[in-house]
């Protein structure tokens, strides 16, 4: 290696390590000014942390980090109207806790949606017409295809309509896009036409073209224009190697969008451990919703269809994913009653909201895996979890 490679290298790295922490330690969070969004005399009546239980909070989480963020025990009062000193705070989760629980060496790579078929079965996930992994072409059964030789009108002969999205590093819905057939040609709602031409200006490489999901009718009514979808987040305990349902909630998109993404205007309504629904969906505003469109109330919709098998299946997929402890998996079921995965998230595993509306992320776990973690912190920094 040359002297410049060595310096570029060096370079890159440093960088990578400042933007992790930037991103990690330092990220702003979401919701964490709540009761701005109250009147002074509402803000009055709620439930306050105290300073004993600021000193309890900080004397538990300082296991992990003695300087961690208040502001999501603060707002989880605001909604619960009690303290939990189990309610983990976002720089310790996604500075510590998630890259530890997950290698990050082998986690992002199973975040691939390219690969998400041939890593979960083709019989569980919507079907795959085209990807490109890395600049290169494949087709379903794994071969490679010259670029040349894809012919999209015979490959998507009789689909009126397709995903297509980018396959690496995206969260929360973006780069995702649905084109329609019109007149022959399946077209987005700006009027480009699908081509490879198109495929490469958008995303370059590392994309998919894939089936439109269906849903089944009961998730239809809650929204009909999104594909209304389960994040199921499951733990495998460090102490016993079991996997276990952590909580689960079902996102509606809003009202006219084809996405169900939290942050372009849709809820979130948490499942209790029962299968039911809870009372109140959230906003990424943080606004409370009792229902949607003309449907009854959550809670008196009763159990959520087929959430049992949901939940079985999240296990099974837990269950082949050794190299990492968490997983944040979206689950559709579609129009013939099939449970189908659409993507595993290995990384960035939202937790805001859901403690708010759920309580600790982690519940009776949560001292296990400060425990886990701390035997893990053996560097004077936290941040060698990063290590390129």
């Amino acid at each position: 290696m040359t002297l410049r490679h060595w310096f570029w290298k060096f370079i890159t790295a440093i960088i990578k390590k400042v933007d992790r922490i930037v991103q990690y330690k330092y990220m702003k969070v979401d919701n964490a000014q709540l009761a701005n969004s109250y009147t002074p005399k509402e803000v009055s009546t709620f439930y306050k942390l105290s300073g004993s239980d600021v000193s309890e909070y900080r004397k538990y989480w300082g296991q992990l980090d003695r300087f961690c963020n208040l502001c999501h025990v603060r707002n989880s009062v605001l909604f619960t109207g009690s303290f939990d000193k189990k309610i983990v705070p976002s720089d310790v989760y996604f500075g510590i806790i998630e890259p530890l629980l997950n290698n990050r060496k082998y986690a992002l790579a199973y975040e691939d949606k390219c690969r998400i078929d041939w890593i979960n079965g083709e019989e569980h996930v919507p079907k795959i017409y085209l990807r490109n992994i890395h600049g290169v072409y494949y087709m379903s059964n794994g071969s490679v295809i010259d670029r040349n030789k894809i012919d999209l009108n015979k490959l998507l002969e009789g689909i009126d309509s397709i995903i297509v999205k980018k396959s690496i590093e995206e969260h929360g819905g973006k780069g995702v896009e649905i084109l329609d057939r019109n007149n022959g040609v399946l077209i987005n709602r700006h009027q480009e036409e699908l081509s490879l031409d198109y495929l490469e200006s958008k995303y370059i490489k590392d994309f998919l073209v894939q089936e439109r999901l269906v849903q089944h009718d009961y998730y239809k009514a809650f929204n009909p224009t999104s594909l209304n979808t389960f994040r199921i987040v499951t733990y495998r305990s460090v102490k016993d190697d079991l996997i276990y349902i952590l909580y689960s909630y079902l996102r509606i998109g809003a009202p006219n969008m084809q996405i169900d993404n939290i942050s372009s205007g849709g809820v979130f309504v948490c499942l209790n451990q029962d299968g039911t629904f809870s009372e109140q969906g959230m906003t990424k505003k943080s606004e409370f919703k009792k229902q949607v469109g003309n449907q009854a109330t959550f809670a008196e919709l009763g159990k959520a269809y087929k959430i049992d098998e949901v939940w079985a299946f999240a296990k099974q997929v837990a269950s082949y994913h050794y190299n990492c402890r968490l997983l944040g998996l979206d689950i559709a079921v579609d129009e013939k009653g099939q449970v189908r995965l659409i993507e595993t998230n290995t990384s960035d595993i939202g937790m805001e909201g859901q403690q708010y509306m759920l309580g600790p992320l982690f519940h009776k776990f949560t001292d296990e895996v400060i425990e886990y973690c701390q035997k893990q912190l053996q560097s004077k920094t936290k941040y060698h979890i990063y290590k390129s």
